[in-house]
């Protein structure tokens, strides 16, 4: 009797969930060798047969061709087939004795039915056999599944996909993600943003100083450090580098400020006043108003009789240090005080007086654009002070509607701003 088998093919797939969105697959194929064999009829049929001296009719027919087939034979896929036609689909060569792969009723050789239907390693191009990974969308051979970056493995470890590529998390940090500018490690899925788009650890924010002017974390790196005044200010050697300390210099950018204020339309009665620097504490007994003041302006007036006899500026004090932009801006804000009180306006409520004097700051900076004077637009925009910063929106906010000069003559006869409540007076420095 002829031994005959038939050739299987069996798949099974195990999905096995990976960190970073890898599924783990195992495509397992058994792949039985063909055995040539004899085909014998019916012992009936043949017992017959052969008493009666016939040919026997033809009871198989070829897998293949469609044709009879009754001796040599291959039983294979449920089929019987011509020896000479159980052949690869593929490459068409003879599958006797080999290994196969049954595959929609067609044989193939086992490299031919990969290279044509198996899926491909996106790490090396060539067919996948056996276990294999799902990530990223994409397939791969378990050894080609590595860190694009130091190429070590990352199955059973956490990674991170950039441009259809894998990376170990830590690798991709130091490639992709910005350094700290302080400790200059690459910064985690936390980390912190000032105004100057200088990232850092979120932690340093908790540990350092905050430049008094700039608000940089005053840090070796990011600011070369910084220096600590008497009054408690901390500043950082980056606005140090232009700090207002003498006298001189501040009555040289005081006059380049009044100068370009009055060419705006504001005339002044001169372009430079009394000036002096002072620390935190000597303004706040200045009797000035507000969290951060950073200048303040003294008018003298003396009357004889009840009448006023004479009216003048008696100093505008500033404080010392501040980077020449800050200087520059915070003399512009007082310079709305003096050209208030030459123009003889009444006294205006506080929210109103400082709105005013903050459009002066506001009008300077727009006329020197710079990073420091979007820095301190910035401020201005979201201050939360209900006095400095809600009266510099609301003044900006009448700007859209009237220009300077209609604004100024409004605020002089009604004490308002236009469609503003009139808030209770309240005396300004």
């Amino acid at each position: 009797m002829t031994n005959s088998f038939l050739a299987l093919a069996t798949s099974v797939a195990h999905n096995i969930p990976l960190t970073g969105s890898a599924v783990l697959v195992d495509f397992r194929r058994a792949f039985f060798v063909v055995v040539l064999g004899y085909a014998l009829l019916s012992a009936v049929t043949a017992g017959a047969n052969e008493q009666e001296g016939k040919v026997p009719k033809q009871v198989f027919q070829c897998g293949s061709c469609g044709k009879g087939v009754q001796r040599g034979y291959i039983q294979a896929m449920g089929k019987v087939w011509h020896p000479e036609h159980f052949v690869c689909e593929i490459c068409n060569q003879n599958l006797q004795g080999a290994a196969f792969i049954p595959h929609e009723g067609r044989p193939y050789h086992q490299h031919c039915y990969l290279d044509q239907y198996a899926p491909r390693c996106a790490g090396c191009d060539q067919p996948i056999e056996g276990r294999h990974l799902t990530a990223i969308g994409q397939k791969w051979h378990l050894h080609h599944f590595v860190c694009a970056t130091c190429e070590q493995p990352i199955v059973g470890s956490e990674f991170v996909e950039k441009a259809g590529y894998p990376y170990h998390e830590a690798c991709s940090a130091k490639i992709f993600n910005p350094r700290c500018e302080i400790c200059l490690a690459p910064v985690t899925d936390y980390y912190l943003t000032n105004f100057w788009q200088e990232a850092f650890c979120q932690h340093h924010n908790e540990e350092l100083q905050q430049c008094y002017s700039c608000g940089r974390l005053v840090s070796e790196h990011l600011t070369n450090n910084g220096v600590s005044f008497e009054d408690g200010r901390t500043m950082c050697n980056l606005c140090r580098r232009t700090g207002i300390d003498s006298l001189r210099a501040a009555e040289t950018l005081a006059q380049k400020v009044a100068t370009k204020i009055a060419d705006l339309d504001f005339p002044l009665s001169r372009t430079s006043f009394p000036l002096r620097l002072v620390d935190m504490l000597e303004l706040t007994q200045a009797g000035t108003h507000g969290k951060r003041i950073n200048g303040t302006t003294q008018m003298a007036i003396e009357t004889l009789n009840g009448e006023v006899v004479k009216r003048e500026i008696a100093a505008i004090l500033m404080l010392h240090g501040l980077p020449a932009e800050f200087f520059a801006a915070t003399y512009a804000h007082e310079l709305g005080h003096v050209w208030l009180f030459e123009q003889h306006f009444p006294e205006l409520p506080l929210q109103v007086e400082e709105g005013i004097c903050e459009l002066f700051a506001h009008l300077w900076l727009i006329n020197n654009p710079s990073p420091w004077s979007d820095y301190l637009i910035h401020l201005k925009e979201r201050s939360t002070d209900p006095v400095y910063g809600e009266g510099y929106r609301i003044a900006l906010r009448s700007l859209r509607h009237m220009n300077p000069a209609e604004l100024f003559e409004f605020v002089k006869k009604h004490q308002s701003f236009p469609n503003a409540p009139n808030p209770a007076h309240s005396s300004a420095p």
